[in-house]
């Protein structure tokens, strides 16, 4: 039996990659099961989804995997707020979605298990659209693995999209094509990463029987890694008009002691509201 875990986010389509993946080995004959971990996640927010799959007996295991023999990673900012190889086995295989290198990464995130990198935002933008990662994913997945055959994801594509899967079943294979393997290179010790503006609260702020932080001391609180694209501002057509300061819903859009405007990176989530409802054409979102 091989087990898997998705890292992703809210709304990058991890639940829809596990299903689909276990339709196309359910369709190869063999056993399969896919399950979200549900907590209270919304759109950008880390979640957990699972396989198993088996190719000659029922699968009697209802519980999260704990030591996945793949992980697959659908948003790179996720390295660095999670530890996305915990029990990970040994002789497993880490799939990422990332502009890097292979080469690169394993500078950052090398292990004892087989990497495979793939840019996989890039390719959804360009065959679907919009950065939604999760069929592009499993493209990367079956040339990484070879858990299922790449054919046998089309049908459950095609299902599931409608008139939306053509273009989705050629970002899969677009990253089935592009996906760079390669062998374990050693480990490298994890760097900590060091997140702007965080701190922790000092002895005189902490009150008897309950603990008080500031808001954005803590990782979890830093939205800002939700994001895959962000917004850049065009003074040339910036009219100073405010417009996406009304609109941002997280209030993370400030203006400048020019007059113009810009959003806090620590915090905003990229959803590109405000490139929206800019009437000048001002904002442009670009890929983080």
């Amino acid at each position: 039996m091989i087990e898997i875990r998705w890292h992703g986010r809210g709304g990058q389509g991890a639940v829809t990659s596990a299903e689909l993946l276990a339709l196309a080995a359910i369709s190869e004959g063999k056993f399969a099961q896919a399950f979200p971990s549900f907590g209270p996640e919304r759109r950008g927010a880390p979640v957990l989804v699972f396989n198993r799959v088996s190719p000659n007996s029922p699968i009697r295991a209802r519980v999260s995997v704990a030591h996945p023999d793949i992980v697959i990673v659908l948003d790179p900012g996720l390295l660095y707020i999670t530890d996305v190889t915990s029990g990970l086995k040994e002789d497993g295989i880490l799939v990422l979605n990332t502009p890097k290198s292979l080469v690169e990464i394993r500078s950052e995130l090398s292990g004892p298990w087989r990497l495979a990198v793939v840019n996989a935002t890039s390719i959804a933008r360009e065959m679907i659209g919009v950065p939604i990662v999760n069929t592009t994913m499993l493209g990367a997945l079956a040339r990484a693995t070879r858990i299922v055959e790449l054919d046998s994801l089309t049908e459950p594509i095609l299902e599931r999209f409608g008139a939306r899967a053509r273009g989705n079943v050629d970002a899969c294979r677009k990253a089935y094509e592009e996906t760079e393997t390669g062998e374990p290179a050693g480990i490298v010790p994890k760097r900590p990463k060091i997140f702007e503006g965080e701190e922790l609260p000092t002895w005189q702020e902490l009150l008897p029987g309950c603990v008080l932080t500031k808001p954005g001391s803590a990782r979890q609180y830093r939205t800002g890694d939700w994001r895959s694209e962000r917004p850049v501002w065009d003074h040339q057509r910036c009219i100073k008009c405010g417009i996406c300061y009304l609109f941002c819903p997280e209030g993370c859009v400030k203006q400048t002691k020019e007059g113009y405007f810009e959003a806090d990176l620590y915090y905003c989530k990229g959803c590109g509201i405000c490139a929206r409802e800019c009437w000048t054409e001002a904002i442009k979102m670009v890929e983080e």
